[in-house]
């Protein structure tokens, strides 16, 4: 018999030094993502008859749920570990030669989106695009061996393995993401055509790397000083009663390296002890937007009860997680924000783009849960790569290629997690506005009720958090009202 007790020790330490690895990778800190000798340690908690067990163990349904969910993605992560740490690997030694110079492939992202020369970026963009080709064979390799590997677990169909573990309500969500993309749509070609015609390029001739370029936002560079970065972070919590200056357990890390993930990343090494966020400088709004992004998140793992049981400190709805990063992030859109801690005067240029940047990051979240929910269910990897173009074309306005299209996708439909963050936080700002002020971010009493929030990790999925608003669930049309108000 499963002996619970002693099976959440040992995950909770599985959970820290998988933490720590992935850290130790993405930071550039190493070279390589060791994963082999981690499962080996822990491989108990992931054997073949493990999952089983737990299904006729005695427990409370939701935190049985999150321990399922456990299980299960680490066992199908066991059998492809292999994989994963080649692509690492891989990925850590591939450079792509730009101006003569071997630049690491993992950087490379970070140069599309400060180079201004169009015809630079595209021609960057191909030798990228290239060299992400030749991950692809070791891509399929890995998403055969998680599609094989779901027998071990009873399970035939992966989609519906996470529908079920995670609760997604996956038939309303997708259903959702449709009508999203559909009542989106007109706002969204009038701007993706208007707003490159400010940079000289028709939608026709552009690329995503165009939008990235977009994004970076270089001609509000004086705005956002790098220098203020910090300050305006710490000021901002420290209206919220929160004091980033005394909080020993986070640690930020945005020293550039050139193994560093190109995408910032919240890690937590302990909950709620050591929380690292780590950046990869790109300059200007992208690292204001990183920075907020990350604090949100790990504010909320840095708040976390410790008295807390195993299942709702490490596991749950990631999508909570992610909803209090977006909080956060979507300061930056505050025109009154703007004007108090960064002097930002006159900012309807700014605010118009970055509303864009919400609206595109919106649409691409629910393009890729259409897109992961066909990938999880074939092996027609020419199909599949055909279809990531014609749905992310369609979608998102510029023409895609197919080489990303393994590498686009995450484990898990994290998509499916990322979409039902969007909708809350929307829903979860109006509430802070309603209760509290049009400015919550300067209300103590707004700090006070998120970080009671905080306290409780993960218990609570986002849906419950909505309904605990007074919502009736997860509401789309605030999201979808306010996106499209944004660019018009």
């Amino acid at each position: 018999m499963l002996d619970l007790a002693v099976f959440e020790r040992d995950a909770e330490t599985f959970c820290r030094a998988l933490s720590r690895a992935r850290y130790l990778y993405g930071a550039g800190l190493q070279a390589t993502l060791d994963l082999a000798p981690l499962y080996d340690d822990f491989t108990w908690l992931f054997r073949d008859d493990a999952y089983g067990e737990l299904l006729e163990a005695e427990a409370e349904p939701k935190p049985k749920r999150y321990l399922l969910d456990f299980v299960a993605d680490g066992y199908l992560a066991d059998h492809a570990r292999a994989y994963t740490e080649r692509l690492a690997a891989m990925q850590a030694a591939a450079t792509v030669v730009w101006d003569e110079q071997a630049v690491p492939y993992r950087a490379v992202p970070l140069l599309l989106a400060n180079e201004p020369d169009a015809h630079r970026r595209h021609d960057l963009d191909a030798r990228w695009r290239a060299a992400t080709a030749t991950l692809n064979p070791v891509y399929e390799e890995r998403h055969r061996v998680l599609l094989e590997s779901l027998q071990g677990l009873g399970r035939g169909d992966y989609v519906a393995l996470y529908d079920e573990l995670r609760d997604l309500q996956l038939e309303d969500l997708t259903e959702a993401a449709r009508r999203f993309l559909d009542v989106t749509e007109r706002a969204y070609c009038d701007a993706v055509d208007e707003l490159l015609g400010t940079i000289g390029l028709a939608v026709a001739d552009a690329a995503p790397c165009d939008l990235a370029w977009l994004f970076r936002m270089r001609q509000f560079d004086a705005e956002f000083d790098p220098k203020a970065r910090g300050p305006a972070l710490h000021r901002t919590l420290r209206d919220l009663r929160v004091d980033f200056d005394e909080q020993s357990g986070i640690s930020l890390d945005a020293e550039p390296r050139p193994l560093k993930s190109p995408r910032a990343f919240c890690a937590p090494l302990a909950i709620p002890n050591d929380v690292r966020i780590v950046l990869a400088p790109a300059g200007g709004r992208l690292d204001y937007a990183a920075l907020f992004h990350q604090a949100g998140r790990a504010e909320h793992y840095a708040n976390v009860d410790r008295t807390l049981a195993f299942p709702y400190k490490w596991l749950g709805d990631h999508s909570v997680g992610i909803s209090y990063g977006l909080l956060f992030e979507h300061l930056l859109a505050e025109p009154a924000w703007l004007d108090r801690y960064l002097e930002f005067e006159r900012p309807a240029d700014y605010l118009r783009l970055a509303a864009f940047d919400f609206l595109y990051r919106a649409r691409r979240c629910a393009t890729r849960l259409l897109y992961e929910q066909e990938l999880y269910r074939a092996e027609d990897y020419e199909r599949l790569a055909e279809r990531y173009v014609e749905l992310f074309t369609t979608h998102l306005g510029v023409e895609h290629h197919p080489e990303p299209y393994l590498a686009e996708a995450a484990d898990g439909l994290a998509s499916a997690q990322r979409f039902r963050a969007w909708i809350f936080e929307t829903q979860q700002r109006h509430y802070l506005r309603k209760e509290y002020d049009e400015e919550w971010y300067r209300a103590p009493r707004a700090g006070r009720f998120l970080r009671d929030l905080w306290r409780e990790g993960q218990k609570y999925p986002v849906d419950e958090l909505a309904r605990f608003m007074g919502y009736a669930g997860l509401d789309l049309r605030p999201l979808t009202e306010e996106l499209q108000a944004g660019v018009r």
